[in-house]
């Protein structure tokens, strides 16, 4: 971890999970536990389980599950040394800056610093360039947006912001690494943005993390974006959301369009309840981002084949997060910016509330794409079809819509259901439900099962799982990686709970949802004793098998080359590890 673990303790302890998690979501008390619909996926009946007793959460429908820190790095979209720092600082602890945690620290406050003055030097620029006013004025952009912006200009210059950055005491190295600058074959450097119209890239906190260049002809690429830094990255941002954030709570809904200017000029003729990606296709970061606003998102995309093709991927992005999603249609030549200019905010409004539901939508593209009339295009319209509905977690609703997809097809209702049966939950992450019986059968349930009596905290279950077991024999990598770092810990005389031990795992989601899984299922063990000799028993037995696997093989291309003797050596320690798995 960059940060101490000391300090990670102290901010830890002083850090209640369950006074944290209700700042943002409604926590309800179940006998020692806390209960809510999980802020990670849409439900109905609360599946979400707070602990304040191991200071975890653990969701029962889509598997997440962590700690008072990882909690904070899902909702809020923070790294793990931000969600520290945010909670350091709600209890008053001051984190001190030294080994590399302050190297971080200290190239992130560079990075925020260049970027600011680098907003500055093209902001300097603009009014010099006429090429670049007279741009502006074309595309209808007034004054008072450019400033709300910061929009600016790179000049025709090969070390403009280098020379500038240089005068205030920044070094090319560190224009390169915030991606203002490129090295060049010689060792040297050369300006990243030239002849660009600027778009400055900010968080929610205002702060610049990045930029976008738009040329001022035909000249092509036609945009260039920042590369991901330190401290930016196009998946877990959205551009304009820092002035749009209010006004999307406010509306309830969020328009989402695709480039700078299709953000710029609805917002500057009223429309605020808008964002814009970043030049790349939609991920479940940034709708994770959006849904800690609004709940629906109508999605306004340029009417070509590659804004239908994005819309449609991107409509099973919002559905698997729980969010509604509309496509409003914009007229064939027409983008977001080219419309409201045409035909007024009032119209754009009125396109965007009779955008088209998930179905509609969905469909009347697939219609296009195959032949509605032929066995194999409805088969086709079908097999897309049924993975978005499979999505949606209201079964009156996923069965109307099978039905109406049925109509639509012109067949029958009960072959649709048959193939929806074939459709596999899509998740993130998955929940294991195991039993003892289960875990003596099944090798990668008894290694799950292992884990969770890890966890029990009783001395004597860490004692015989060293003894009997080495991390290399659990085959489950996600399982092998949490069960070395607690042997390494108990190895060193260092006790670890559940909480602490996700720490470890501060970028693996999957590997803190197996952790808080575990501990609820250590939770309803009995006999332990017997469950803990049974899965011992299950993982060496299979750990054998495989073994008597790769000799079975080694034999036969140890006869195919007619080495006997070798063929005799592998023969008898095959029969011996027979023994042992019999006995």
């Amino acid at each position: 971890m960059a940060i101490p673990e000391t300090i990670v303790d102290q901010v830890q302890a002083r850090s209640d999970i369950v006074e944290v998690v209700s700042r943002y979501i409604p926590l309800q008390k179940a006998g020692r536990n806390f209960k809510a619909p999980c802020p990670f996926h849409n439900e109905k009946t609360p599946s979400f389980v707070v602990s304040p007793d191991k200071q975890i959460y653990h969701c029962f429908g889509c598997g997440a599950g962590g700690n008072v820190f990882s909690f904070l790095m899902k909702y809020e979209n923070l790294s793990f040394p931000e969600a520290v720092e945010m909670l350091a600082e709600k209890a008053g602890i001051q984190l001190p800056h030294f080994g590399p945690r302050k190297e971080l620290t200290s190239l992130a406050t560079q990075l925020y610093k260049v970027n600011e003055l680098s907003i500055q030097f093209f902001e300097g620029c603009l009014p010099r360039s006429r090429e670049a006013r007279d741009y502006l004025i074309s595309r209808g952009i007034g004054d008072e947006t450019v400033k709300r912006f910061r929009i600016g200009y790179s000049p025709d210059s090969w070390d403009g912001i280098l020379k500038f950055l240089d005068s205030k005491g920044i070094k090319a190295d560190i224009a390169e690494k915030a991606g203002l600058a490129i090295a060049n074959d010689r060792g040297g450097y050369y300006d990243r943005f030239r002849k660009r119209l600027i778009f400055p890239i900010f968080d929610l906190k205002d702060r610049a993390l990045g930029f976008g260049g738009r040329v001022l002809d035909s000249s092509l690429p036609k945009y260039m974006n920042s590369p991901e830094t330190y401290i930016y990255s196009k998946g877990r941002n959205l551009y304009g959301l820092n002035h749009a954030k209010d006004s999307i709570k406010k509306a309830g809904y969020v328009l989402v369009v695709e480039g700078y200017l299709d953000f710029i000029i609805p917002y500057q003729a009223g429309v605020r309840n808008i964002v814009a990606t970043l030049g790349t296709a939609l991920t479940v970061d940034q709708v994770k981002l959006l849904k800690r606003f609004a709940n629906t998102v109508i999605m306004v995309y340029d009417p070509d084949e590659a804004g239908e093709a994005a819309s449609l991927r991107n409509m099973d992005l919002f559905i698997g997060e729980g969010v509604n999603v509309y496509i409003a249609e914009l007229p064939r030549g027409f983008d977001p910016d080219g419309y409201i200019r045409k035909f007024g905010t009032e119209d754009f409004i009125k396109l965007t509330k009779a955008s088209k539901n998930l179905f509609d939508y969905k469909i009347s593209r697939l219609c296009v794409r195959f032949d509605i009339k032929s066995a194999h295009g409805k088969a086709s319209i079908a097999s897309e079809m049924l993975p978005t509905i499979s999505r949606i977690e209201n079964a009156v609703l996923r069965s109307n819509l099978v039905k109406k997809l049925a109509e639509k097809l012109s067949v029958d209702e009960d072959s649709i259901r048959q193939e929806m049966k074939k459709v596999k939950p899509d998740y993130t992450m998955h929940v294991y439900s195991i039993s003892p019986v289960e875990a003596k059968k099944d090798s990668k349930s008894a290694q799950k099962m292992i884990l969770a009596l890890l966890l029990v905290e009783d001395e004597s279950f860490i004692k015989k799982i060293r003894e009997s077991l080495s991390p290399d024999e659990f085959k489950d990598s996600s399982v092998r990686d949490v069960v070395k770092v607690m042997l390494d810990m108990f190895r060193e005389d260092r006790f670890i709970n559940a909480a602490k031990l996700m720490n470890y795992f501060e970028n693996n989601d999957v590997a803190t949802a197996l952790i808080s899984e575990s501990v609820h299922l250590s939770e309803t063990l009995d006999n332990k004793e017997r469950v803990l000799h049974d899965c011992i028993s299950r993982i060496k037995k299979d750990n054998v098998k495989d073994v008597l696997c790769r000799l079975q093989d080694a034999i036969k291309m140890a006869h195919d080359s007619k080495d006997d003797a070798l063929v005799t050596k592998l023969v008898t320690e095959y029969t011996e590890l027979l023994k042992v798995n019999k006995a």
